[in-house]
């Protein structure tokens, strides 16, 4: 017997909330790890979404707080680095866009259906670090022996690494 299972559905409708002014749909969603890793983030803690669409005088917006801690490495180092990211985000929901310049400036809700995981997702990698550090003075793998310099000092040659590299 095959067990079916049990996914979230982060699509929701926004069709009742696109016609009457002033109508709100809260929102309280976690991300699930398997959601997340499809959108190339693997998570210490799974992103929490706490938010609202909300119809203000015919302009449906999406305003949520997204907390979560990415499974992140030093990219000096490689070693684990644990970084909170709590930041809220705002969008315009619209069902159609006048052209095709016009996409990144609003989330598309094609068929009324909002997909929450994709712009929480989107959002979120586009919050991440460009660099990740474990510290500031962070100083890396030795690129002859590999050896983290943070915890050890290697016997490779400084004048050797600089030659070679």
């Amino acid at each position: 017997m095959h067990e079916q299972q049990n996914t979230p559905d982060y699509l929701i409708s926004v069709k009742p909330l696109l016609y009457r002014a002033g109508e709100k749909k809260e929102l309280s969603v976690t991300i699930d790890a398997e959601t997340a890793a499809q959108y190339g983030l693997e998570c210490q803690t799974l992103p929490t979404i706490q938010g609202m669409l909300e119809n203000q005088a015919g302009v449906l917006f999406l305003r949520y707080h997204v907390s979560c801690i990415p499974a992140l490495e030093c990219d000096r180092c490689l070693s684990p680095v644990t970084t909170p990211i709590e930041e809220d985000f705002s969008h315009v929901v619209v069902t159609q866009t006048a052209s095709e310049q016009n996409d990144s400036e609003y989330l598309l809700a094609s068929d009324a259906m909002l997909d929450l995981a994709e712009a929480v997702m989107t959002d979120l990698r586009l919050s991440l670090p460009t660099k990740t550090l474990c510290s500031p003075d962070c100083k890396g793998l030795c690129p002859m022996c590999g050896c983290n310099r943070n915890e050890s000092e290697c016997s490779c040659d400084s004048e050797d690494v600089t030659q070679n590299f």
